[in-house]
């Protein structure tokens, strides 16, 4: 067993490798297994594609389920019912995706997160980056909420002017007594600014710290090059001296041999 693949006893319990720990999370139990089993091929295609598609981004499980036309509180906003002389024709259920993810807020978040791959070159391969991605295409699923209750008006119809109107009790005549403050759809949307200031703020700091580190260990290759060469040189310098004094010939003294 090498060094890698052995286990670090602290005297609690045995901490794994990195290998070690994936291959333990991508075990199934046994009883669940045998659930898997039981089921149809279809529906075990049904998980399979389902849990494939949560892998690749928060667009898949994000997004409001589809209530139907007379459920849906967006309706007014969906692009499935036909408008005909300022009418409103919703048609059959069938025509919409009941069940599943709003097909508006679907795409849109699909449409923000390929955005942000191509506008801030995210690489693919990185978690960090692709976490961080999908967290502010979230952001901008909420906030697109948020502006269409504010469109809408929420489920009392308010909130198109910014404001709320909320009953606090009555007065001494007996009159309601209201109390007007910020929609909370309003306070809602600061907020997600503030998150996504945060996220760009994280990822660029991200990408500094990637940026450091690899001009560090630049650095560090380039002072391992002079070592090594510097110990190649005394290498060279003590062979030499332990072959002892190099012998220089006296090319005068010959000559005057030569004369004589």
């Amino acid at each position: 067993m090498s060094k890698k693949d052995k286990k670090l006893d602290i005297g609690l319990d045995l901490v794994p490798t990195k290998s070690q720990a994936i291959a333990k999370i991508s075990e199934i139990e046994p009883e669940y297994k045998q659930y898997l089993d039981k089921l149809d091929p279809e529906k075990r295609r049904r998980i399979t594609n389902s849990i494939n598609r949560v892998q690749t981004g928060l667009h898949t499980i994000a997004p409001i389920m589809c209530l139907g036309p007379e459920k849906c509180p967006f309706i007014s906003k969906c692009p499935i019912p036909d408008t005909c002389d300022g009418k409103v024709k919703y048609g059959p259920a069938s025509n919409y995706p009941i069940g599943k993810e709003c097909i508006l807020e679907k795409f849109f978040m699909q449409q923000k997160i390929i955005e942000y791959y191509e506008h801030l070159n995210v690489d693919p391969n990185n978690p960090v980056e692709n976490s961080l991605v999908n967290e502010l295409a979230l952001l901008d699923l909420y906030k697109n909420r948020a502006l269409m209750i504010m469109s809408v008006g929420d489920k009392s119809g308010q909130g198109r002017d910014f404001m709320r109107v909320d009953v606090v009790g009555f007065n001494e005549n007996g009159d309601v007594a209201e109390q007007a403050k910020l929609h909370p759809a309003v306070e809602m949307i600061d907020k997600l600014e503030k998150r996504r200031a945060a996220h760009l703020q994280n990822l660029m700091e991200t990408r500094k710290a990637k940026a450091d580190w690899m001009a560090k260990m630049g650095n560090n290759q380039g002072e391992s090059k002079i070592l090594t060469e510097i110990a190649k040189l005394r290498e060279a310098i003590l062979t030499v001296e332990e072959k002892g004094p190099i012998e220089i010939e006296d090319q005068d003294e010959e000559l005057i041999l030569l004369g004589d």
